[in-house]
């Protein structure tokens, strides 16, 4: 077990919780901009793909500023290249944090392609993207949300393999 001291474990933190609320600001800023809603039409993805290359570079937002920890979670289905910085067990649910170098509708799109789950449901709203899958005998809800141009952060809750499981909901109700 490592430890810090408290202001660089406070450092860190506070880092950490500022890159997350200049995210959510970006995002929510888009987002009110642009309107919410699918994208499953070619020309709605070509046009998501277009905002997405406005956001700033991730050679300005760097994605490896935080450690990367070790998740075994029976199943967490991250694709690969993903860097887990956080993994929070709370009773029967665990919360995964991390960050990986796709955009959020490549990571609906991985997800769509994957033979070895069970989507139950995916969605995204070009800056943000929403998947609940069942593997393992598990059920994994991830929110992918635009932190640059082709970066994203994860947040992925697993739980058990049902509906009342206390997974988190999606955003659209729909």
């Amino acid at each position: 077990m490592r430890h810090r001291t408290s202001a660089a474990t406070g450092a860190a933190a506070s880092s950490a919780a500022g890159r997350r609320v200049a995210a959510l600001l970006a995002l929510t800023t888009v987002m009110l901009l642009t309107g919410c809603g699918g994208s499953d039409a070619p020309a709605t993805t070509d046009r998501g793909r277009g905002m997405l290359a406005n956001l700033p570079s991730c050679d300005r937002v760097p994605l490896d500023t935080d450690a990367e920890v070790e998740a075994e979670v029976a199943g967490l289905v991250l694709p690969d290249g993903a860097r887990i910085t956080s993994v929070v067990r709370q009773g029967a649910l665990t919360t995964v944090e991390g960050t990986i170098r796709m955009t959020p509708l490549d990571v609906r799109a991985h997800y769509e392609g994957r033979a070895d789950i069970e989507l139950l449901r995916a969605e995204d709203e070009v800056f943000e993207a929403e998947v609940l899958t069942r593997a393992e005998q598990r059920r994994m809800y991830l929110r992918a949300g635009a932190l640059c141009a082709d970066g994203t952060t994860l947040t992925a809750v697993v739980g058990p393999d049902s509906d009342d499981a206390g997974l988190p909901e999606f955003q659209s109700g729909s």
